[in-house]
C-alpha cells in the first residue's frame, strides 16, 4: 500500500476514534450477551484501579483495560479483566457473543498500536481466558468495527469405530474492517468441535477476494462511514451458515455474501478411510462464499457514530445509526440521491425500540 493513500485515510480514522473517546471512551458495539439461563456478561472501558483493589495513585492503577461484568439472576455482579487488555495500548470496538453448548465468551476487540490497530480475540471458558491475536494484511494497517456471531452447524465425522456419525459444532463469524494493503473487510472463523475451542488454527480471509473480486480497491469520494462498518449475522436458510455485508471497493459495491462450511467431512477423507486426516479437517474450516445480492454504496452515509446493518433474504443492506435525537436508515437499493429516513426517538420510543422497527421492515423488503 503507498504511504500517500494511507496518510490520506488516517485523519478520517483518527477523527473517528477520537471524537468517540471524547464522548464515551472506546467504540463499544454489541458489548453485551444475555445467556439462555439469564446471566448477563458486558465488556466496557475501565481503569486497572476499578477492577482490581490497590493503593491510592499506585502505579498502573490509570492503567485503561476491558472490563467483564458478569452479572447471575439474583446474584451480586463480578467484575475481571478481559484477558489481553492489560498494558499501556488503547482498546476499543468491542463486539461479543457466547455459545450456549460449551459456555464459552467471545470477546473481540481492536488494540492500538501507535498509529496502527490491529484485531485481538479472547476466549473465557470455565472462567479460564485464552487469547489470539488475527494476523493482518502486510503493511501498515487499522482494524476497525469488529462484529461477531455464533451459529451451529450439524456435519458429519468418522466416529470411533469408522462410521459415519452426525455432530454439532459452534463456529464464531467475526468479521471486521481492515485498512491495510487493500481497503476491505475481513472475516475469521473459529470453531468449537467436540467441545474442543480451535483457536490453534484461525486463518483470516479477505472478503473482497472470498468474492472473487481480487485487485485494488479505491474509498475515493467516500464518506468513512459508509465503507468501514461491515456486518453479520446468521442464515437462517443454511446449516450454521451466515450473511455478511460490506463495501466491497474493488467493485464499488456493497457486496452480500452468504458464507458456509463443508458439513460431510467424510466426504473430505481418502477413499477408505476410517479417520479425517488433518489436511482434510483444514479444508472444512475454508469459508464457501456464494453472492446473494449488490447493492449501492450509501454515499449519505457521513456520521461520526456507530452504524449497523441488517441483511434481508433477498440481499439488500440496510444501514442504521443513531443522530442526536433520531435514528436515520438507508439502503443499498436506494437511488444514488436519496435521503436517510429518520424516525425522531423520544423517552418512549427508544433507538431499541426504532432498531427494532427498522430491522423488521427491512426484512419484509
Amino acid at each position: 500500500m503507498k504511504s500517500t493513500r494511507f496518510s490520506r485515510l488516517l485523519p478520517a480514522f483518527v477523527a473517528l476514534a477520537a471524537a468517540t473517546i471524547l464522548v464515551s471512551g472506546p467504540v463499544l458495539a454489541d458489548s453485551a450477551v444475555v445467556a439462555s439461563d439469564g446471566a448477563l456478561y458486558e465488556v466496557f472501558p475501565a481503569r486497572y484501579g476499578d477492577v482490581v483493589t490497590v493503593p491510592g495513585g499506585s502505579f498502573g492503577a490509570n492503567t485503561p483495560v476491558l472490563a467483564l461484568r458478569v452479572t447471575r439472576s439474583g446474584q451480586p455482579s463480578e467484575i475481571e479483566i478481559v484477558d489481553g487488555t492489560l498494558d499501556d495500548q488503547q482498546e476499543g470496538s468491542v463486539s461479543v457473543e457466547f455459545e450456549e453448548t460449551t459456555g464459552t465468551l467471545f470477546v473481540a476487540y481492536t488494540k492500538a498500536r501507535g498509529f496502527m490497530a490491529d484485531m485481538h480475540v479472547a476466549v473465557r471458558r470455565s472462567a479460564v481466558w485464552s487469547g489470539r491475536d488475527i494476523l493482518p494484511n502486510q503493511g501498515f494497517y487499522l482494524s476497525i468495527n469488529p462484529k461477531v456471531i455464533v451459529t451451529r452447524q450439524q456435519y458429519v465425522d468418522f466416529d470411533d469405530n469408522g462410521l459415519p456419525v452426525t455432530k454439532s459444532r459452534s463456529i464464531f463469524s467475526l468479521i471486521w474492517w481492515e485498512e491495510s494493503g487493500p481497503s476491505q473487510a475481513r472475516y475469521a472463523p473459529i470453531f468449537v468441535e467436540d467441545g474442543e475451542l480451535r483457536v490453534d488454527a484461525v486463518q483470516a480471509w479477505n472478503l473482497n477476494e472470498l468474492a472473487g473480486a481480487q485487485g485494488i480497491t479505491d474509498p475515493t469520494g467516500l464518506p468513512l462511514a459508509a465503507f468501514s462498518y461491515p456486518a453479520v449475522q446468521a442464515d437462517p436458510t443454511s446449516n450454521g451458515g451466515v450473511l455478511v455485508t460490506f463495501a466491497n471497493l474493488a467493485t464499488r459495491q456493497q457486496q452480500v455474501l452468504r458464507i458456509s462450511f463443508p458439513d460431510d467431512l467424510t466426504r473430505l477423507a481418502p477413499k477408505g478411510a476410517t479417520k479425517v486426516p488433518e489436511e482434510a479437517w483444514a479444508r472444512a474450516h475454508v469459508p464457501i462464499g456464494r453472492s446473494a445480492g449488490t447493492g449501492r454504496i450509501p454515499l449519505n452515509l457521513d456520521t461520526l457514530s456507530d452504524v449497523d446493518a441488517t441483511i434481508s433474504q433477498k440481499g439488500i443492506t440496510t444501514f442504521y445509526w443513531v443522530d442526536g435525537s433520531a435514528m436515520r436508515f438507508v439502503r443499498s437499493d436506494d437511488l444514488e440521491e436519496a435521503s436517510a429516513r429518520q424516525l425522531s426517538l423520544r423517552p418512549d420510543f427508544s433507538a431499541e425500540k426504532a432498531t427494532r422497527l427498522v430491522k423488521a421492515l427491512a426484512e419484509k423488503n
